[in-house]
């Protein structure tokens, strides 16, 4: 046996490591579930009330964020051992259009619909298109398009 194997497999802190990827296995696979559990109340929380639970989008994010941290640690792209050992990651969430409850009334039409993530009325956003040169049109059609593939499939064309 080489004299460079034989250190390593009598080195502490590999089996210390090996430890530490033990025990963050447990921590993902409980980390896991409650993603599951936080997906499914979202969703019933958006589909009731318009919006999403502000904290729960928080921390729903930054439990995402030490998922992360902990797969990096795993996979040996990290030598950063995850909380406990570091801080809780504390991010803002990013679901901002899911904070505001959804308006949606009948009684004015299309005219007072906004493009998701925007305030701007959906037909302002369309009114300089109109305008546009012949030469401009593929450039406006390809807008058209990567708009219409941000949009929410929920969301009125």
């Amino acid at each position: 046996m080489k004299e460079s194997t034989r250190q390593n497999l009598v080195a502490s802190d590999i089996w210390a490591r090996l430890l530490y990827m033990i025990l963050f296995a447990i921590a993902y696979s409980l980390a896991k579930m409650l993603i599951i559990a936080i997906c499914v109340y979202q969703f019933f929380a958006v589909l009731i009330t318009g919006s999403a639970n502000e904290p729960l989008l928080r921390f729903g994010k930054n439990l995402a964020i030490y998922m992360l941290e902990i797969l990096e640690f795993q996979t040996f792209n990290s030598e950063l051992r995850p909380f406990p050992f570091t801080p809780w990651p504390d991010e803002e969430p990013g679901g901002g259009i899911w904070l505001e409850e959804m308006n949606e009334d009948d009684d004015n039409g299309a005219d007072d619909q906004t493009v998701a993530g925007t305030s701007e009325p959906e037909t302002e956003r369309a009114a300089p298109r109109q305008e546009a040169s012949a030469a401009d049109e593929p450039a406006a059609a390809a807008e058209s398009e990567s708009e219409s593939d941000n949009r929410k499939p929920d969301t009125p064309a």
